[in-house]
């Protein structure tokens, strides 16, 4: 039995439609849906019915879930158990990054944990929060950093801190001390981040309650090239308000009065491997640095690894 069918049928069981559970896959259509017909064949069973809301598992289906969620569980340890043999005596624990290392304080958490245990072998990913789901589920992250609260049953999340964001505009767009409304800041050039990033998914939503749209000039998935492209004052963007305000203090940009918004910057990872040793360690270790950033002067000894 071929794993990557059982991984087909839990994303169309979570999303309750094929193509949303094609494109969480990077699959077409088609392709998912031959390889829920040959997983039916297999078992000899119909495990999804369609309905006019979706894909509904069947009452085999619903029968087969709790055994196909163990066997990918298993299939998931089996992975995590070779790769910390390949690399050493220690266990490995991969943690991605949706933004940049320095805000993150990766050297400080790659610092704490090597104290709190020296043979773990800590990994660090990029990855994008629309993406951190799909990467938990496959064995490819323990943990990850996302924006906002993950709403998938199956993912865990507590929020370490709220990042603060703005709209920040080069005065080679607009000049500085210019008054902008919504619809003069939809018609700038945009440098737009692409695949439903949740700082541009927040202000495309007030666009799109005004009836309007941004005029996006250059699109990209990773927003270490929107900042160069900000910087370069080729386009308008959203940064985190730390990025963002060196630039302005340069007196090179300036920021929209009305484009401010918060979001929840969280820790993620699979409720199946919440009782694991190693990640609730690492959880407790990385929301204790983010709550206590003088953690250096305190005592080891308060965490059991």
């Amino acid at each position: 039995m071929e794993l990557y069918r059982l991984e087909g049928f839990l994303a169309i069981m979570r999303t309750g439609n094929l193509s949303r559970a094609a494109e969480q896959l990077n699959l077409s259509q088609s392709a998912l849906s031959s390889q829920l017909k040959q997983l039916e064949e297999e078992l000899g069973l119909q495990l999804f019915r369609r309905t006019a809301r979706g894909m509904e598992l069947s009452e085999a289906g619903r029968e087969l879930l709790p055994a196909i969620d163990d066997l990918l569980g298993s299939a998931e340890k089996l992975t995590h158990k070779a790769k910390s043999l390949r690399q050493g005596t220690g266990e490995t624990l991969n943690i991605g990054l949706n933004t940049d290392p320095g805000f993150l304080r990766v050297g400080d958490i790659n610092r704490r944990l090597k104290q709190l245990d020296e043979h773990l072998n800590v990994i660090f990913l990029a990855s994008q929060t629309t993406r951190t789901p799909q990467l938990l589920r496959q064995g490819q992250l323990d943990l990850a950093f996302v924006y906002g609260h993950p709403s998938e049953p199956d993912i865990r999340s507590q929020q370490l801190t709220a990042v603060r964001l703005c709209i920040v505009i080069p005065t080679t767009v607009t000049p500085a001390g210019t008054e902008l409304g919504w619809q003069e800041i939809a018609d700038l050039p945009w440098i737009w981040v692409e695949y439903n990033s949740p700082p541009y998914a927040a202000i495309l939503h007030e666009f799109e309650s005004r009836q309007l749209i941004p005029k996006q000039v250059v699109k990209t998935v990773d927003e270490f090239i929107v900042k160069q492209l900000v910087a370069d004052g080729q386009g308008v963007a959203v940064m985190r308000e730390d990025e963002a305000r060196p630039l302005v203090e340069n007196g090179t940009h300036a920021f929209w009065s009305k484009g401010w918004l918060s979001l929840p910057l969280s820790l993620a990872w699979l409720a199946r491997n919440e009782e694991r040793q190693r990640i609730q360690a690492a959880r407790a270790a990385i929301g204790y640095l983010w709550h206590n950033p003088s953690w250096q002067n305190e005592a080891l000894e308060r965490f059991n690894y």
